[in-house]
């Protein structure tokens, strides 16, 4: 049986796929398609972010660039869709700012929120924490060679999903295609023809 939110509370329920998507690959699309497998959603939504605020290094690619990849490798997915309200609202996207707008319009549907297992640690870094956690239900994506340890975080509730190895980071992509090297069976051959098209990566 797969694992719901409280069905006294809701009967409809997403999943949101938060990330910097620079860019978007196949792993994306298989751990999007586990969580639909896995947990009792009706979508799995994809929020490119403007700036992640855990992460040191800036996004390479401009946001329109970001998000028309996107666009491109969920095309045709079932249950997969693509919110782009955190790159327009820009700066730095925290978390909970696009769960309140969610929680705000769409109060009866229920809120998931997919992390990797590394992260669920982290969670006491994250802003605003506790109202997160009191909003969401964090789906951790277990990673076979990392023991998953829960922070104490009042009202958190997570669940565990065994997703794909995500085996190459769009860092190593976005190295490969800078020395040239292939990156076909990586990326969704929509998002590498794209690439191409526009240069990105290249410098």
């Amino acid at each position: 049986m797969k694992p719901t939110l409280d069905p006294t509370k809701t009967t409809f329920a997403v999943a949101l796929y938060g990330g910097s998507f620079d860019p978007v690959h196949r792993a994306h699309i298989e751990v999007a398609r586990a969580v639909l497998r896995e947990v009792d959603v009706e979508q799995v939504v994809f929020l490119p972010a403007a700036r992640s605020p855990l992460k040191g290094s800036s996004v390479q690619a401009d946001a329109a660039s970001r998000l028309q990849m996107v666009h491109l490798a969920t095309e045709g997915g079932r249950g997969f869709s693509v919110d782009d309200r955190e790159l327009r609202r820009g700066g730095t996207s925290y978390t909970i700012d696009t769960v309140r707008a969610y929680a705000a319009e769409q109060p009866e549907v229920g809120l998931y929120w997919i992390i990797g297992g590394d992260q669920l640690e982290l969670l006491p870094r994250w802003h605003a924490i506790e109202e997160l956690a009191r909003l969401v239900c964090f789906v951790v994506l277990q990673r076979p060679d990392y023991a998953t340890r829960a922070p104490e975080i009042p009202g958190l509730r997570y669940l565990e999903v065994e997703a794909p190895l995500m085996e190459h980071s769009s860092t190593e992509i976005r190295e490969r295609i800078a020395a040239g090297e292939p990156v076909g069976d990586w990326l969704p051959r929509s998002v590498e023809a794209f690439i191409y098209e526009h240069g990105l990566y290249t410098r």
